[in-house]
């Protein structure tokens, strides 16, 4: 996210940050690009869904905008409200009024999230690093505070969520308390810096609101010890995206001191576009050296950051979430010699675009014994799918960790019936769909279709298998 000098190297962000998240000394902001929502089987950002519908009402489109005009990754609501409050028409085709727009954006936002049966997987991996125990949203949804009470509270309602607005009803303002932890040990609490979503006008739409919510938190009106802790702790900002002018102004102000000064806190951002800004790095280059940028997509770097926090607290991340420790939890496990890493993380982040929750975990670092033998055997047992990954490599090795997995996956297979559980995948090129090349194998994979996904990326064919298997599972649990 900014030239070289400004760039770390990549272990050398990781050796700055960790430390402090393990010493409690980082607050999580989230922003927009983590938060990709599952509709009709497809992965689409949440807000994006929300920009659709809000466009649509009033007679606009989003493939079909008016001249001139654009809707940003990551930045739809607020150019839609944007583009709504010049060019659409209501019904009766007088001019749109955007206070009328808070009601029907919250609507949108309740039935969307309505229709998510289960936790997204990046705020389930947030929310399981229990060193984090303040956080801060930039979005007015409450998928976060969902995770965590998920993860951490067996779905009780148990964390506290701060909301702000500049003209909040006075019974609705609250704070963390002076000294969380004589609370409760767990204690946890989500500030939502743009207010959260209501059908007045008590979050933020559009950057004018935004700039409205910075100027009022400047000037002392919002919960004084939440902000506080914003001012002294150190900040990682995961997939905010924010705009150049808003990303200094937020930066000052959760700083005690001026930018340019011997600061002891530090601010960390990912995400995939602020990298582009070339005025925005510059400035920070030159005036905030206490900045630390990793460019990076924000569901890629929090499955790292969990990755890399549970393998330095491992009793920790055994325990944390139940049933739900590393690996994390999800529909599907992925199981391939360490020599396939590379197609491994393609087919991850291909099931990633189809909404798939996958038990992942990379284990190129691991060997038999580890204290993580038994957390992915128990993987294995709680999946709803086993994908192993067939080739060149796992047929050379006749040892080898996965083969611990596909033992795991074979008995378990057994024990199913009546639906499809074990899913081989071929990642070598030059597969012809000769199965019988693949020997070193259980039986119990000899029984299924294999399919091909050279060098872990899907066909459509298979996207559309697993999409639909997907579908068929969750029906069936909720009925």
């Amino acid at each position: 996210m900014a030239t070289a000098a400004l760039t770390l190297e990549v272990e050398e962000f990781w050796e700055s940050l960790l430390p402090l998240v393990e010493d409690k000394q980082v607050i999580p902001v989230v922003g927009a690009e983590i938060l990709n929502v599952n509709i009709d089987g497809i992965r689409t950002p949440l807000y994006l869904a929300v920009a659709e519908r809000l466009l649509t009402a009033y007679g606009l489109s989003l493939t079909e905008l008016p001249e001139g005009e654009v809707v940003q990754p990551h930045h739809e609501l607020y150019d839609a409200v944007r583009i709504v409050a010049a060019f659409g028409r209501r019904r009766d085709r007088r001019p749109v009024r955007i206070n009328d727009l808070y009601r029907q954006i919250n609507d949108f936002l309740r039935e969307l999230l309505a229709t998510q049966q289960e936790i997204l997987e990046p705020l389930r991996q947030l929310a399981s690093i229990r060193d984090f125990d303040l956080f801060a949203t930039t979005t007015p949804d409450d998928l976060l505070a969902r995770a965590l009470n998920a993860v951490r509270f067996q779905g009780a309602r148990q964390t506290e969520e701060i909301e702000y607005a500049p003209k909040l009803p006075t019974n609705r303002r609250s704070d963390i308390p002076e000294v969380p932890e004589r609370v409760r040990s767990d204690y946890a609490a989500v500030f939502y810096l743009f207010g959260k979503a209501d059908p007045s006008p008590f979050f933020a739409i559009h950057d004018e609101d935004a700039l409205e919510f910075a100027y009022t938190l400047q000037a002392g009106n919002g919960p004084e010890r939440i902000f506080s802790q914003l001012r002294n702790r150190s900040l990682l900002f995961i997939g905010c995206n924010f705009a150049d002018w808003l990303s200094r102004l937020f930066i000052r102000l959760s700083n005690s001191d001026r930018l340019s000064s011997d600061r002891t806190k530090k601010e960390f951002l990912t995400d995939s576009n602020t990298i582009r800004d070339r005025d925005l790095t510059v400035f920070l280059e030159r005036f905030s050296q206490d900045s630390r940028f990793f460019p990076m997509d924000a569901s890629a770097f929090m499955a790292d950051l969990f990755r890399r926090w549970s393998l330095r607290n491992p009793t920790t991340a055994a325990t944390t979430a139940g049933h739900d420790a590393v690996p994390t939890g999800g529909d599907i496990f992925i199981s391939y010699s360490s020599d396939d890493v590379g197609a491994a993380k393609q087919l991850f982040e291909d099931l990633q675009s189809i909404g798939a929750g996958v038990a992942w975990f990379d284990k190129s670092a691991l060997k038999p014994g580890d204290n993580w033998d038994q957390q992915l055997l128990s993987a294995v047992q709680r999946c709803s799918f086993f994908l192993p990954l067939l080739s060149a490599n796992t047929e050379r090795r006749t040892e080898g960790y996965f083969r611990l997995e596909w033992d795991e996956a074979a008995e378990r297979s057994r024990r199913i019936q009546g639906r499809k559980f074990i899913l081989p995948i071929v990642i070598d090129p030059d597969f012809a769909g000769d199965m019988g090349h693949y020997r070193l194998v259980p039986d119990a994979f000899k029984a299924f279709q294999y399919s091909a996904a050279p060098a872990g990326r899907m066909s459509d064919t298979l996207k559309a298998e697993l999409t639909e298997q997907l579908r068929m599972l969750r029906r069936a649990k909720a009925a």
